[in-house]
């Protein structure tokens, strides 16, 4: 925990389009009580251009950031299977982090991270920024109001990426880098865990990894859980429906709206303004590295959203529900219904 009355010092690794989006926050101010003083990115000259503009040091060596004894706590924006041994070593130098979801490639090595952060009692957050949004905020305080839950459905649609590490196994694939914040919000807006998972996949652009899936989820205490992704497309949505006993919600938080359902009778429901969910998160963990609140995202529901990750890549590779991995296991113990 740092002093209140001190401005913190943060170090951001990776400083591609997203990671990019950090360090403007930062840069602008817009978050009180820290500021950006590193940066790391492994393209030298794009990376001391960036830099030069931020008003910060820059490295090309992530572990010149986390030998920093004037860094109290690094940003972790890289390709998932670079978040484990670079979040490892920050945990190890003491410093808090926060790594851009997903938490890590697998459960497994999900698991490792929550249980170094666990020993090394720092904060550690996982950047699901989507908890930020402000019509997943609207649903989530309403969801109640409609009764026991029957059904949630959750969609993502997207235009292909030039990212190219996205189409690469290690790393790649739309159920691990846009499913995963699909599968946080169906844990976070409804408090129930996923049970089982049946999931299909296609490859419609990419060639090492899937850009399109579609799953149903069991809930724990009986509800379902549809959930739907798309990046080969030419729109974006965010598509978020809710059935209950007593009425339904429908929404997007991409296009920002929401309205509820009684009857044959829609209403429109009032918003907060669009919020910056990156900074609201990047707020957040500042927050707790101050001691002001605590962990807003503990690397703990990172772990739950790749272990459903997880499951679903092994249902559509052998074409059958898989159980997802309870929140005590090391190893994943996803398995079919049958065995």
């Amino acid at each position: 925990m740092i002093g209140r009355m001190e401005t913190l010092q943060l170090g951001l690794i990776g400083m591609g389009s997203h990671g990019a989006r950090y360090a403007a926050h930062l840069a602008a101010g817009e978050v009180e009580g820290a500021r950006l003083a590193v940066t790391c990115r492994r393209n030298r000259a794009a990376g001391e251009a960036q830099a030069e503009k931020l008003d910060a040091r820059f490295t090309a060596d992530y572990r010149q950031v986390l030998e920093d004894s004037e860094v109290d706590a690094v940003i972790i924006v890289v390709p998932p299977a670079l978040n484990v041994p670079i979040a490892a070593e920050a945990i190890a130098a003491g410093k808090g982090v926060l790594v851009e979801k997903p938490l890590a490639p697998d459960a497994v090595s999900a698991r490792r991270l929550v249980e170094a952060a666990r020993a090394a009692a720092i904060p550690a957050m996982v950047a699901q920024t989507l908890r930020f949004n402000a019509v997943v905020l609207a649903v989530r305080e309403r969801l109640a109001s409609l009764g026991p839950l029957r059904l949630i459905s959750l969609s993502q649609r997207f235009e292909p990426s030039s990212r190219a590490w996205l189409d690469e196994p290690e790393s790649g694939g739309i159920l691990r880098n846009t499913g995963v914040h699909s599968f946080d919000l169906i844990r976070f807006l409804t408090g129930r865990e996923v049970e089982e998972a049946l999931c299909f996949t296609q490859s419609i652009i990419t060639r090492h990894t899937e850009d399109a899936f579609a799953a149903v989820l069991r809930l724990s205490g009986g509800a379902l859980a549809v959930v739907e992704n798309d990046r080969a497309t030419a729109a974006r949505s965010g598509g978020i429906e809710v059935v209950g006993e007593r009425g339904q919600l429908r929404g997007d938080h991409v296009r920002h709206t929401l309205e509820e359902g009684r009857g044959n009778e829609w209403t429109p429901i009032p918003l907060s303004p669009k919020a910056a969910t990156v900074r609201e998160c990047l707020k957040a963990f500042v927050a707790a590295l101050r001691g002001e609140a605590p962990v807003a995202i503990p690397l703990e529901e990172g772990l739950r959203a790749v272990a459903i990750v997880d499951a679903c890549r092994e249902s559509a590779e052998k074409k059958g529900p898989r159980r997802v991995a309870g929140p005590g296991s090391v190893e994943s113990d996803s398995v079919s219904r049958e065995s």
